[in-house]
């Protein structure tokens, strides 16, 4: 397996400076750990996008802000696409979260 096959740095060079020195035994991340890192990622960044939601909410009904309120109808309007489009199971759940904060 080649390294050309994750997203990771493609030698040594492409490596900050400042980081610790690697262990030279170990081998260089398996494609399925590649595939596993960035459905973790992806997952932890859905749902920290949608408790995100609610604060920002409650910041735009709170304090009377305009430009940070369009802001947030456009940051969160695929939540708000989810919602309106009265999806199963995160409909409900993205409803919940939201007015806990109203």
């Amino acid at each position: 397996m080649s390294r050309a096959d994750c997203p990771l740095p493609k030698n040594e060079d492409d490596f900050s400076t400042d980081r610790a020195e690697s262990n030279s035994d170990s081998a260089p991340a398996s494609k399925r750990e590649c595939r596993m890192s960035v459905a973790l990622s992806s997952i932890a960044f859905f749902v920290s996008y949608v408790i995100t939601a609610g604060p920002a909410v409650f910041i735009v009904r709170r304090f009377d802000m305009t430009t940070f309120g369009a802001v947030v109808e456009m940051l969160y309007a695929p939540l708000v696409l989810i919602v309106q489009m009265n999806i199963p199971v995160i409909a409900p759940l993205i409803k919940a979260w939201v007015s806990l904060f109203r």
